[in-house]
């Protein structure tokens, strides 16, 4: 009889640990997908941001200046309410040349910071050109090597690339690229 019963209490433990065993599958399973589910809500988001701002939409987060309405200047875009027109005559536009903080990574790998006045983004080269709050300190920085910028005034970040696609999207409508 003891041989009997412990055979017993053995298929038991088995069960229960390939019960244990299933359960923290399951939960890795549904882990999985809710992760996968979230990284593509989180990338279709980026998609229709990037498109928004490719067809003329300027995001609040990148650095802007203020613009008239006039056909002579930078046509309005699309995504503005009409009550906003209709206020002072003015929009957002692109600030293609905005006083920021960069953070990058150097020519010799080691992490490094400035604050510079953006001179000129080349689109073709993929560099920006600047100078710096002291004499003769330029910068030229190539966008791969940065790893974050943010407003020098207010201190807000902005999307580096986001900027890029909207300084295009600007030079493009006003005849530039």
């Amino acid at each position: 009889m003891m041989a009997g019963g412990s055979l017993m209490n053995v298929g038991l433990a088995n069960w229960q640990l390939l019960a244990l065993v299933a359960g923290v599958l399951l939960l890795f399973l549904v882990m999985w997908m809710a992760w996968a589910r979230l990284a593509e809500r989180r990338e279709t988001e980026r998609r229709i941001a990037a498109a928004r701002v490719r067809s003329g939409h300027v995001p609040l987060e990148i650095p802007t200046v203020r613009g008239s309405l006039n056909q002579a200047d930078d046509a309005a875009p699309d995504t503005l309410p009409e009550w906003f027109i209709q206020g002072k005559g003015e929009h957002s536009i692109v600030d293609e040349q905005p006083r920021i903080r960069v953070r990058y990574v150097d020519p010799n790998g080691r992490k490094a910071e400035c604050t510079m006045q953006v001179q000129h983004l080349d689109i073709q080269k993929k560099v920006l050109t600047g100078h710096g709050e002291m004499p003769g300190d330029m910068y030229r920085i190539p966008l791969h090597a940065i790893t974050g910028a943010r407003i020098a005034e207010s201190g807000q970040r902005f999307n580096i690339d986001t900027w890029v696609d909207a300084v295009r999207v600007a030079r493009r409508r006003r005849g530039q690229v």
